[in-house]
């Protein structure tokens, strides 16, 4: 039987998704790997020190590598989990979404925030990582995670019970009664 359009465009946005996963990964650890490299060459800092330094070009590189992965994992994860998701499923991205969105839009400036005049979402993302992490990452991966995680799909049961025997049964259907069943 041929695959459905729904199945195939399905099995290439779990494909992005594992790409995306990928990208939230390798982001990261760039920033991780340029925040060590800061402390060995400055003793005494921390790796949070090493992260604020943000020498150009490895931390506007390793953000957009992070935030492009959130937007590639939140977007195929979706479409993923909309063709072929079950209602649980269908139930997160809903909120993971909205999560998504309202940092978008407090990155791309149409949502005021203190201390920050959009629209530069690599700096937002920079200033704030953790909004960054909890808002657009986290949701993103999890959607990813989801979508290419396999579906257990329970096998059919009839759910069928012996019938009882009626109470005013005939002698024959009595003496067979009276026996114990085979085991």
């Amino acid at each position: 039987m041929p695959d459905s359009a729904g199945s195939r465009l399905a099995a290439g946005a779990r494909q992005w998704a594992r790409l995306a996963l990928a990208l939230m990964i390798i982001g990261p650890s760039i920033l991780l790997v340029y925040a060590w490299v800061e402390v060995l060459n400055n003793p005494g800092l921390s790796l949070v020190d090493g992260y604020w330094i943000g020498r150009t070009p490895w931390t506007p590189l390793g953000i957009v590598v992070s935030l492009a992965g959130g937007v590639g994992g939140l977007l195929a994860g979706s479409v993923a989990i909309a063709i072929q998701g079950g209602w649980w499923r269908r139930f997160l991205v809903l909120p993971a979404s909205v999560a998504a969105v309202l940092w978008w839009a407090t990155a791309l400036g149409i949502l005021p925030y203190p201390r920050f005049h959009g629209p530069d979402p690599v700096t937002f993302a920079y200033s704030e990582p953790t909004q960054a992490a909890l808002l657009v990452l986290m949701p993103a991966a999890l959607l990813a995670a989801v979508c290419i995680t396999p579906r257990i799909v329970s096998a059919p049961r009839t759910r069928m019970r012996r019938v009882p025997r009626p109470a005013e049964a005939t002698p024959a259907l009595q003496d067979d009664a009276s026996e114990e069943p085979p085991v």
